[in-house]
């Protein structure tokens, strides 16, 4: 083979090898991750952004929109930790029956989720945001009727020698536990759907849902399964909350899921789905927590903050939609 060939052979494999790293969906949340940490370590940290507390803070607000937006996208937060309030501190129950009455709950409010938009056909944003406004309303009237009030303290005290407790309030150096639970569900939710025929069929129903259909991959059960997902995975959140500040509240999350949605788009999913990643997600929420966090240490008024955050989301579905289209153009053989 001549030096010509063997040069062009190069570089056709190195503009392959950059094709696919745009097609990557996680791309634009990692290089915004760096660049908002670049941007507020050199303006702010002075101010603390750079400190242990700071850090400790922007991983916590991280972890949590993190562990929902592995498996994305609304929540019901407040509603498990009334649950989880109420029976442990009000009633009684130890801490292992209350959160399994929370996860039967959120598996209803999941199943409920998915039958409803696979057999209406609704937008399941409608249909989600819906539903949390139902199970959050739900909450607070309950918890008011039984209680008189719309939070309950004293749950991480109820729960003190419980085995389970250790799961949910344990710290790994300066760092909540739920820094180590979003690691794990992320890897987890990446495992499935990089290594698994469930997440060929999540991945297939989400991108091409008729083609789906015509190989035999049950579009209806991997949907409603993942909408049970999403409200599991807030019951963990939940449990981690409640703990974190000793208290349940019917008004927990409240723009939350707004939250969530924000991070997964930074990552790279499309609402319209068939595309995204698990590892996107994690870097989304990271940059989510450390603008939550980071942009109070700037010079510009707090009242800025929904401002920049906008933006920030726009910016991010232009590249991601500028970056696959790139990726998904047809390439000569040179």
């Amino acid at each position: 083979m001549s030096i010509a060939s063997r040069n062009n052979t190069r570089l056709r494999s190195d503009g392959w090898r950059f094709v696919s790293l745009l097609a990557r969906p996680e791309l634009t949340a990692v290089v915004g991750t760096i660049t908002v940490f670049a941007f507020f370590a050199i303006f702010t940290g002075s101010a603390g952004f750079l400190t242990l507390p700071m850090t400790r803070n922007y991983l916590e607000v991280a972890a949590e929109i993190g562990i929902i937006a592995a498996p994305v996208t609304l929540s019901m937060v407040a509603a498990s930790q009334v649950i989880i309030g109420y029976l442990t501190v009000s009633r009684g129950w130890p801490l292992s029956a209350a959160l399994v009455a929370a996860l039967v709950a959120a598996v209803v409010v999941g199943a409920i989720n998915g039958y409803l938009i696979v057999k209406t056909k609704l937008p399941s944003f409608i249909i989600t945001l819906a539903t949390l406004f139902i199970v959050r309303g739900t909450a607070q009237g309950a918890l008011r009727m039984l209680v008189g009030t719309s939070t309950i303290d004293g749950v991480r005290d109820a729960a003190v020698g419980d085995p389970l407790a250790v799961l949910f309030s344990a710290s790994v150096g300066p760092f909540s536990i739920s820094l180590v639970w979003w690691i794990l569900i992320t890897l987890l939710a990446a495992w499935i759907l990089d290594k698994t025929a469930f997440g060929n069929w999540i991945y297939a129903t989400g991108g091409n849902q008729a083609a789906a259909v015509r190989t035999g991959i049950p579009v209806n059960r991997v949907k409603i399964l993942l909408y049970i997902a999403v409200a599991v995975s807030t019951t963990l959140v939940a449990a981690l909350d409640v703990f974190a500040i000793n208290q349940s509240n019917a008004n927990a999350a409240v723009g939350r899921e707004f939250e969530v949605v924000t991070a997964a788009v930074i990552a790279g999913a499309l609402l319209t789905g068939g595309y995204g990643s698990p590892i996107g997600s994690l870097f989304g929420a990271l940059l989510f927590g450390m603008v939550d966090q980071g942009f109070f240490f700037t010079p510009l008024p707090d009242v800025w903050f929904m401002t920049f955050l906008g933006l920030m989301l726009l910016l991010a579905v232009f590249i991601n939609n500028y970056t696959r289209l790139q990726a998904m153009k047809p390439k000569g053989r040179g």
